[in-house]
C-alpha cells in the first residue's frame, strides 16, 4: 500500500510480472477498514503516508504471522528498531532496485 498512486501501480505490474496477485490501498487505513489482512500473504507498505503510518500497521497487525516488507525515503534508526520490534522482513530505502524486493519476496515464497 502507498498513497501515491504511480507507485502503487508500478508495484503491481512488478508483483503481476512475477505471478503473484496483489491488492491495492491507497492507505494503512483503508487496509485495516477492508479488514483484509487474514486475506493476503505478505504486506507491502510505504511507511510514510497520512493517518496511520506503515510502521504502526505492521506493529498493529504483528501478532497475524504476516509477513511485512516496508519502504522508506528515511531510514532512520527509530525506524529500523520499531521495524525490527515489529517483526518486518525487511526495510527497503527509497529509491530501491526492484531486484531487492524479488529477493525478499523469493526468500518468502520461493
Amino acid at each position: 500500500m502507498d498513497d501515491d498512486e504511480d507507485v502503487r501501480a508500478a508495484l503491481d505490474g512488478l508483483l503481476e510480472s512475477l505471478g503473484y496477485r496483489s491488492k491495492l490501498y491507497d492507505s494503512a487505513d483503508s487496509f485495516l477498514a477492508a479488514k483484509a489482512v487474514d486475506d493476503v500473504d505478505c504486506i507491502i507498505s510505504d511507511i510514510q503516508m497520512p493517518g496511520t503510518s506503515g510502521l504502526q500497521l505492521a506493529e498493529q497487525i504483528q501478532g497475524h504471522e504476516k509477513p511485512v516488507i516496508l519502504i522508506t525515503a528515511f531510514p532512520t534508526h527509530d525506524v529500523q528498531q520499531r521495524a525490527s520490534a515489529a517483526g518486518v522482513r525487511c526495510v527497503l530505502i527509497k529509491p530501491f532496485d526492484s531486484e531487492e524486493l524479488i529477493d525478499h519476496l523469493s526468500a518468502q515464497f520461493g
